[in-house]
């Protein structure tokens, strides 16, 4: 029966809570529904939906997979059981496995089997269990960490399984116990079960060179690994009176080379190297890292004040962006020299600066226009927002970006490193790690012994150890990510010198509302006024109210860094308020208003004698004009309604300006009735001279996880499945090529033929014997044992394949 049917079958013996647990644990098998069950097992038998599930499992439940995965072959209907795996894996308990073993059924990750027909009596009464059809390329090429087994490693490497015969005589003719081969295949049996016995391990090690076990030990994790150059593993032999450990172990065919510079560790040699199971660090139960206990009086104030400075350093940087757009290279990013002017502009490094440039655009305050490819300030509340909102803004951003910003200045894989606001820093697992993170930050705090008023901190590296225990297989991205999202968080209060604070905690349960009245609380009171001295300079001794501090940044330049800043008054600074439509009285007003201290005579000199001399030349925007000595005419087309889309503004009598392009404005006014002549540069002027319409500027947005079931949905598909209710809507049936390729790899591992129905170009079907012999691309290449030639045929042309009677495969 194919694999995909028993495990429509097994499926469909559930009652409906299992369904529903599953569904729940794995919503992408619901999402779209599914019709019936064998649908559904088709969906859960594809490897992406698989390694999804993967993801998710803990240290231990993936080890207990991969194991099962080893020791199971579905080709030959050989399942397992929980006390068969506990020989495999050391330190585990049949009832622990059972455990798991169920757990790992409920996520249709494995299916109920039949006994093995050599399966002792004893174990009738157990459950026997096999994996998924596509388990094997879901957990990837060296499941466990250990690698092919010899058979497989003769066949693909022909001078290793050459090779391989003379090997295994010479042991022979060592006194080793083991078996006479003449072929590469018969070898590989020999060899592997002499290093499979415990006793034949131990004799074949009896003169291993020193650092031999040591060596076997580096490929606990992988089993390819590289050697030096000077090695001569293509010269190792039996009879080198002093070899080094690889050449040791290739001369006696535990080790595989691979090229000249990668050999493998074969699949026997692990386990043996193990102890002889495949699993010999098995973990039940996480081991939590050791705290460093930090006073939460240090945390608190090292968290508040990293809010503070991240809410002014992010200010000063719109005010910046505002007054000049920062320029991106034609590679995407901003380059170094940008991020050099910006960093002087806010006396920071360029790390820190390319973080700020990340966190703006991710927050929306900085946007792309794509008119001048130039990252400038976008219309938002950001100046009118409490300090508390501001930062609610800014997290919420953070924690839902797909990027990843602590990667600025890592490199490229051609050459050259990742710049601010890049491409390349797209990493759309980003919101995972950092929910992640903070979950654990949050569950370890609950588990603390520290002493009281003292809160726990933890190094990247322990963090990243406990969070690859819950999820192994984002071990990668764990270690990617992790170092920099610390970082990060502590920049945002979430975390105050290394361990957790009360935001923190707040943000990972998912309670924003807390999180903001604990800053609102924690925060001073902004202050409203400030202290203007003789030398042209204001001193804001704290936090001043946005309202005031907005429009004291009009008036004067910030110099210096942190909370109390100097503002330095200048005659460009005062006309740059001139030019946002303040005048004198307006200016000395709010000075006086505001400042602690009397308006200072030379300041009041300043703004008084560059009001005087403001606005003699003014400057104006046009794009075009429009002549005539025709007053009268000129009259009628600025009085007529029609015309007010073109920008007209009166220069003269005579003469008109326009907002829009010469061909614009000319085609306008001839639709109105007039006849306009161009002249000068106008005339010269083609259609590709108009000016581009400008794209609404981008920013960066999340995605909508896609992967989420509502209660509707889970009645919907469980209904549809036990037919309860209204069919769900006709499609194609996925299981029926799954099935077919799951067939075509069965028959290619037991070198079994196949009836085949395969459509020509014209649409004619027709049924062909074929032997297969690989599956790739969308493509079947075959031997067609009738005209003894290979075939390529397209899978999209397969019909239906079976197993022809008498085959290895059939039955």
């Amino acid at each position: 029966m194919s694999a995909i049917r028993a495990l429509a079958e097994d499926l469909e013996a559930r009652s409906d809570e299992q369904l529903r647990e599953l569904l729940l644990a794995r919503p992408d098998l619901a999402l779209p529904p599914v019709p019936d069950f064998q649908a559904l097992a088709a969906r859960a038998s594809t490897r992406i939906s698989v390694q999804r599930a993967l993801e998710k499992l803990t240290a231990p439940q993936l080890q207990v997979l991969e194991a099962l995965d080893l020791t199971t072959n579905e080709d030959s209907h050989l399942s397992t059981t929980a006390s068969w795996l506990k020989a495999s894996i050391s330190g585990s308990t049949i009832k622990a496995l059972d455990a798991i073993l169920g757990y790992l059924h409920s996520l249709a990750l494995l299916r109920r089997a039949t006994p093995h027909p050599g399966a002792p009596k004893a174990d009738a009464g157990r459950r026997f269990y096999l994996p998924v059809s596509v388990m094997g390329e879901a957990l990837g090429a060296y499941p466990a960490g250990l690698g092919r087994p010899y058979s497989t490693l003769a066949a693909q490497q022909p001078d290793f399984g050459q090779r391989l015969v003379g090997i295994v005589e010479g042991l022979r003719q060592r006194g080793l116990p083991i078996e006479k081969a003449d072929t590469p295949s018969t070898a590989a049996h020999s060899l592997h079960h002499l290093v499979s016995d415990p006793a034949g391990w131990e004799a074949l090690l009896a003169d291993a060179p020193p650092q031999t076990n040591e060596l076997l030990r580096r490929f606990k994790y992988s089993p390819v690994g590289t050697i030096p150059r000077r090695a001569a593993i293509s010269r190792a032999v039996l009879e080198n009176p002093a070899p080094t450990p690889v050449e040791w172990l290739v001369a006696h065919g535990l080790l595989v080379p691979l090229d000249a510079l990668h050999v493998e560790l074969p699949r026997p040699v692990g386990q043996a190297s193990r102890g002889h199971v495949i699993v010999s660090d098995f973990q039940l139960d996480p081991v939590p890292p050791t705290p460093r206990p930090v006073p939460q009086a240090l945390r608190d104030n090292a968290a508040f004040g990293a809010v503070a400075e991240t809410l002014r350093l992010v200010t000063e940087l719109l005010a910046l962006a505002a007054e000049a757009p920062i320029g991106t290279l034609r590679s995407g990013g901003v380059g170094v020299r940008e991020v050099r002017r910006v960093s002087e502009a806010l006396r920071l490094d360029g790390t820190a600066t390319a973080w700020l440039l990340e966190l703006a655009a991710l927050s929306g305050l900085l946007v792309l226009d794509a008119a001048t490819s130039r990252w400038g300030t976008a219309e938002s509340e950001w100046h009118t927002l409490d300090r508390e909102l501001q930062w609610q803004h800014l997290v919420r951003a953070w924690l839902e970006a797909e990027r990843a910003p602590s990667l600025v200045g890592g490199p490229l894989p051609g050459g050259g490193s990742v710049n601010a606001l890049a491409a390349e820093l797209s990493r759309p697992d980003a919101p995972l790690v950092r929910r992640r993170m903070l979950e654990m930050l949050s569950s370890l705090a609950a588990e603390e012994t520290v002493e009281e008023g003292q809160s726990g901190a933890y190094d990247a590296e322990d963090l990243i150890s406990a969070l690859t225990w819950y999820q192994p297989r984002l071990q990668r991205r764990f270690a990617r990510l992790v170092p920099g999202i610390l970082k990060e968080a502590a920049q945002l209060g979430l975390l105050g010198s290394g361990a957790m604070t009360e935001l923190g905690h707040a943000v990972a349960a998912g309670d924003m509302d807390r999180a903001v009245d604990r800053l609102r609380a924690a925060l001073p009171e902004p202050l409203s006024s400030f202290l203007l001295q003789a030398d042209l300079t204001a001193v804001a001794p704290g936090y001043l109210d946005p309202k005031v501090a907005r429009q004291l940044a009009l008036l004067a330049d910030a110099e210096g860094q942190g909370p109390a800043t100097i503002y330095r008054f200048s005659a460009n600074s005062v006309r740059r308020a001139l030019d946002a439509d303040m005048d004198a009285a307006s200016i000395l007003e709010f000075l006086a208003h505001y400042s602690a201290t009397e308006v200072p005579q030379p300041l009041r000199y300043l703004v008084e004698d560059t009001a005087a001399r403001h606005g003699r030349m003014r400057i104006g925007a046009a794009w075009s004009y429009l002549r005539s000595d025709d007053e009268p005419g000129l009259n009628a087309l600025m009085a007529d309604p029609r015309a007010a889309v073109l920008g007209l503004t009166r220069l003269a009598p005579t003469v008109i300006a326009s907002a829009a392009t010469p061909q614009e404005l000319a085609l306008a006014i001839r639709n109105l009735g007039y006849a306009p002549v161009m002249e000068g540069r106008a005339r010269e002027a083609s259609g590709s001279h108009a000016r581009p319409p400008v794209p609404a500027p981008s920013s960066s947005a999340t995605r909508v996880n896609q992967w989420e079931l509502t209660e509707e949905d889970l009645e919907a598909q469980l209904a549809a499945l036990r037919g309860r209710g209204p069919a769900v809507a006709a499609k194609p049936d996925e299981s029926v090529p799954l099935v077919g390729l799951e067939t075509l790899r069965k028959a290619i591992r037991t070198k079994s033929s196949v009836r085949m129905g395969v459509v020509d170009s014209q649409g004619n079907e027709r049924q062909e014997i074929f032997v297969p012999l690989s599956v790739s691309d969308g493509r079947v290449r075959v031997f067609d044992p009738r005209r003894d030639v290979e075939r390529v045929v397209s899978i999209h042309r397969i019909m239906d394949v079976e197993i022809v009677e008498g085959s290895p495969a059939h039955g």
